[in-house]
């Protein structure tokens, strides 16, 4: 099994980026699965379903989220009907949407997750216990598992790794929209990298144009952060899985510079 992760697509230029150059590489890659980290696809903050529509067209399965998840306010009701959204499995249950997205094809079966940090983050449950109790609850055969772990801080990713190691097909970090590259197979098995990356506009800072946010360090001022336009990029991973033990075989870092035609 083929999986395409995409590190978190932000804005109009990464949701453009993902319409005009999914579905070849998808086909580059022999994917069969597609996941993006979505949390900032409306203007870089949450989601709204007008955004989200043309994606699922266009081949993506599953869209994790984060922290961000849920600042459109138009667009809590659309979480909380929509399967293929994961929110963050240890916030709270009241948090509207789904914990878990259970892809079932016949020959392809795969769960995804989601978790959010602790560290430099919003106020959340710990990552650890809730994936302690989501996994004790599989039985004895669960299914191959990517985790989508959204957090700042690296040393928790790299933690956390080891933690899920042998129980998780992939932990595949997002949040920083800074590719790290330190893709790996743990020793029991598990995929692992500490950040995927964005996909989206790279000249700036993180997302935003680069002058704004200097210009906010220079005098503490808050301004309107704006979308930048410039330098398309995809940061993304694709991972082999074992469908029989749900293992990963390989992962393969992706950080490519693209245009939007």
């Amino acid at each position: 099994m083929i999986i395409l992760f995409f590190g978190d697509v932000y804005g109009k230029p990464g949701r453009l980026i993902l319409q005009q150059h999914l579905p070849d590489l998808k086909l580059e890659h022999n994917a069969d699965i597609c996941i993006i980290n979505g949390e900032n696809l409306a203007d870089g903050k949450g989601l709204t379903e007008k955004v989200v529509k043309p994606l699922w067209d266009c081949g993506v399965d599953v869209i994790t989220g984060g922290n961000h998840l849920w600042d459109r306010v138009e667009a809590i009701e659309f979480i909380q009907k929509e399967s293929r959204i994961v929110k963050p499995m240890n916030y709270p249950m009241a948090a509207p949407g789904h914990s878990v997205c259970k892809i079932d094809r016949g020959d392809v079966k795969l769960s995804v997750i989601s978790f959010t940090g602790q560290i430099y983050m919003p106020p959340c449950d710990s990552p650890f216990t809730a994936f302690a109790d989501f996994y004790n609850a599989q039985g004895e055969s669960p299914e191959p598992l990517v985790i989508d772990f959204h957090a700042e801080s690296t040393a928790e990713k790299r933690a956390f790794g080891w933690f899920v190691d042998g129980k998780a097909s992939a932990l595949l970090g997002t949040h920083t929209h800074i590719q790290t590259a330190d893709e790996e197979i743990l020793p029991e098995g598990t995929a692992y990298i500490t950040d995927v990356g964005m996909t989206g506009p790279h000249d700036s800072v993180i997302g935003v144009r680069k002058n704004i946010i200097v210009e906010k360090n220079i005098n503490a001022v808050p301004m309107r952060f704006e979308t930048s336009d410039k330098g398309m990029q995809i940061n993304a991973v694709v991972v082999d899985i074992d469908e029989t033990s749900g293992f990963a075989r390989s992962i393969q870092r992706i950080r490519r510079n693209v245009e939007i035609l």
